[in-house]
């Protein structure tokens, strides 16, 4: 091996072992590093998490929303807000509304859509709910529609501190 290529392997072991250590050291000050998408209609995967709690106050984009709390929800506490949140519906739109981050607020199509989804929604029952991730939590919900047609959907929903108030901020199926 020649001595440009020894020097070439040792830069780049260099420069991996820079990473990780930068890596380990954002993880010391933030808490957790995840992985997510601006479009994805999946939840962000966390990839590391030093404290263990699962409470950063980085989103799923990797970056500082400057909105959400420090501290995120229990998996208890999600449950019993998303159950809340279903129970208001579909009668209860105005109050409902409010229980969406104004982000999700304009991907749900603004209040308009929202209330004309829900105006084709007789009764919506929860069924189980389990929690995806410290910010996330999958819901079997069974819509009856004014048609007389039910369906049956597993939606996952993002459920987070905005301005100290629990809000869902995304939701997919």
């Amino acid at each position: 091996m020649s001595d440009r290529a020894g020097v070439a392997i040792a830069v780049a072991v260099i420069g991996a072992a820079a990473t990780i250590g930068a890596a380990l050291i954002a993880v010391g000050a933030f808490g957790n590093i995840h992985v997510g998408s601006d479009s994805s209609d999946q939840p962000a995967t966390v990839v590391v998490t030093a404290n263990g709690n699962g409470n950063g106050n980085v989103n799923g984009n990797g970056t500082d929303s400057g909105k959400q709390d420090s501290k995120g929800p229990t998996a208890d506490q999600m449950a019993s807000f998303i159950r809340s949140y279903y129970a208001q519906l579909p009668s209860g739109t105005e109050s409902a509304w409010t229980q969406l981050s104004s982000s999700y607020q304009s991907q749900s199509g603004g209040y308009s859509g929202y209330t004309k989804f829900w105006s084709t929604v007789t009764t919506v029952q929860v069924g189980s709910i389990t929690n995806t991730d410290y910010r996330t939590s999958t819901a079997t919900l069974t819509y009856t529609y004014t048609t007389g047609k039910t369906q049956a959907e597993k939606r996952w929903l993002r459920v987070e501190y905005v301005n100290s108030k629990l809000q869902i901020t995304a939701s997919g199926t």
